[in-house]
C-alpha cells in the first residue's frame, strides 16, 4: 500500500474515484462495442473457436477470403521451420482442393486434399492443455489412415506452448492468426455481414485470447491511481466472484504452507492475488526498498487471473527502479521469450508468459475444487519457470 493510500480514509478514496470517474472512459474501446460472440456467450469456448477457424480456413466457404488465411499460416509455419517442410511442395499446393473436417477422430481440425495427397491437422488449445499424449495419438491415427499422404501437424495455443510431440508438431499461436486475419481484413473487400463477424472475432482474440497489452496498461494505470477505492469496491462486493477469490487465496496459503510457493496473505487483495517462488527470487533479487512497479520489493510477480469459474496463471516482470544488473537479467528473459518486443527497457509491467484458462471442476468441496485448479496452474507455471531458468543458465 502506498503512502498516499495510508493518508486518506476509505470515504476520501471513494470520493476521489467518483470525482475522477471519467478515467474509466479509456476502457470504452473494449467495453462499448457490440460483439456477437459475447451475446452468445461463446467468446472463450474452445470448440466455438475451432468452428470459427474451420470456416475461415476453408477456401471454398462464403467469407470471401479464399485461401488467403490458410496460405498465410502455411507460409509462416514453413518460414519458421524450413528444414521440416519442403518450401515449394508446401506453398505451391492447390489449397482450394482441401476439405475441412471438425472433430475427425477427435482431431479439432483436419484439412484433407486427395489431389495434393496432403493432410493438415490442427489441435486447438485455449483453456486447457494437452493430455493423454493426444498429439502422438492423433499423429499415429493419421499415419494409419493416410499412410501415403504428406502430413502437417499444427499445435495452436494462445502463447506458443511447446507441443509434447515437438519432433512432429509445429507451434502456431493465436497472435499469428490474429495478425494474418487483421491484415486480410484491411486488404480484402468483404460483404458487411462477413466484415462484422470477422471484426467481432478479432476483438475477441485481442481481448480474451491474445493478451491486449494496451488493455493491460490502461487497467494497471486506473488501478494504480485508485487502488484503495477499487480494492474497497471489490472487497465489499458480495457475489460468486468474491467466494472464488477467497477460495483462491486459501489455496495459495495452503501451497505456501506446503513450501511450493511464497504467498503473503496480508499483501493480497481482491484484485491482485500475487505470489513468488524461491528460485525466481534467486534470479530476480528483491529490491532493498519497496519501490518496484508494484510498490513492494519484488521486481516480478506470479498472479492468478480470475473470470467467472475459470482461473489462469501469469508471470510478469516490472521495469521500474531496477538496478542495472537486474535489468540485464530481465533483458535476457525478454530475449528468450519476446525477441521481437520493441519496448525492451522502458516499461512498467511486461507479461512474459501465462497458462491457459483452467476450469474449476465440480467436486464435493468447493474449496478443494479451487485448490486442485490452483495447484494445476502453479505446477504449470513452475514448469515454465524451470524451463526458462534452464535456458538462461545455458545462455550464460
Amino acid at each position: 500500500m502506498s503512502t498516499a493510500d495510508i493518508q486518506i480514509s476509505d470515504e476520501e478514496a471513494l470520493q476521489n474515484f467518483l470525482l475522477d470517474i471519467d478515467c474509466l472512459d479509456e476502457l470504452l474501446p473494449w467495453t462499448k462495442r457490440f460483439n456477437l460472440f459475447d451475446i452468445l456467450k461463446i467468446s472463450r469456448t474452445e470448440i466455438r473457436h475451432s468452428n470459427m477457424l474451420g470456416w475461415l480456413l476453408n477456401p471454398n466457404e462464403n467469407h470471401g477470403l479464399g485461401d488467403a488465411l490458410l496460405k498465410s499460416i502455411l507460409q509462416d509455419v514453413v518460414r519458421a521451420d524450413s528444414s521440416r517442410y519442403d518450401v515449394f511442395e508446401t506453398l505451391l499446393m492447390d489449397l482450394y482442393s482441401f476439405s475441412v473436417y471438425r472433430e475427425w477422430k477427435n482431431i479439432d481440425l483436419l484439412l484433407i486434399s486427395s489431389t495434393e495427397r496432403c493432410a493438415i491437422a490442427i489441435e486447438n488449445k485455449i483453456g486447457s492443455h494437452e493430455h493423454d499424449n493426444q498429439l502422438a495419438r492423433y499423429r499415429k491415427t493419421l499415419e494409419s489412415d493416410y499412410p501415403q499422404y504428406r502430413k502437417i501437424y499444427l499445435y495452436l495455443t494462445p502463447d506458443g506452448e511447446e507441443p509434447s510431440d515437438a519432433e512432429n508438431w509445429s507451434t502456431l499461436t493465436y497472435e499469428n492468426v490474429m495478425e494474418f486475419l487483421s491484415e486480410l481484413r484491411n486488404s480484402i473487400e468483404m460483404t458487411p455481414d462477413v466484415a462484422l463477424v470477422i471484426d467481432n472475432y478479432l476483438d475477441v482474440l485481442r481481448r480474451d485470447i491474445v493478451e491486449d497489452q494496451k488493455l493491460v496498461e490502461v487497467c494497471n494505470k486506473i488501478y494504480a491511481k485508485h487502488k484503495k477505492a477499487l480494492d474497497l469496491i471489490f472487497e465489499h462486493k458480495t457475489d460468486s466472484r468474491t467466494q472464488l477469490i477467497e477460495a483462491v487465496r486459501a489455496a495459495l496459503t495452503r501451497l505456501s504452507e506446503e513450501g511450493v510457493i511464497e504467498f503473503f496473505r496480508e499483501e493480497s487483495t481482491n484484485t491482485f492475488l500475487q505470489f513468488y517462488t524461491a528460485k525466481m527470487n534467486d534470479y530476480l533479487i528483491p529490491l532493498q526498498t519497496p519501490n518496484s512497479s508494484w510498490g513492494n520489493e519484488h521486481v516480478y510477480n506470479y498472479w492468478i487471473g480470475i473470470r467467472e469459474d475459470q482461473l489462469c496463471g501469469v508471470f510478469e516482470i516490472g521495469g521500474w527502479n531496477i538496478p542495472d544488473e537486474e535489468m540485464e537479467k530481465m533483458q535476457r528473459i525478454i530475449d528468450l521469450t519476446k525477441p521481437s518486443d520493441k519496448r525492451r527497457e522502458s516499461f512498467r509491467y511486461k507479461r512474459i508468459f501465462r497458462t491457459g484458462w483452467h476450469q474449476v471442476e465440480e467436486a464435493d468441496s468447493y474449496d478443494d475444487a479451487v485448490y486442485n485448479c490452483v495447484k494445476r496452474i502453479v505446477a504449470t507455471l513452475l514448469k515454465k519457470e524451470e524451463n526458462l531458468l534452464k535456458q538462461l543458465e545455458n545462455k550464460s
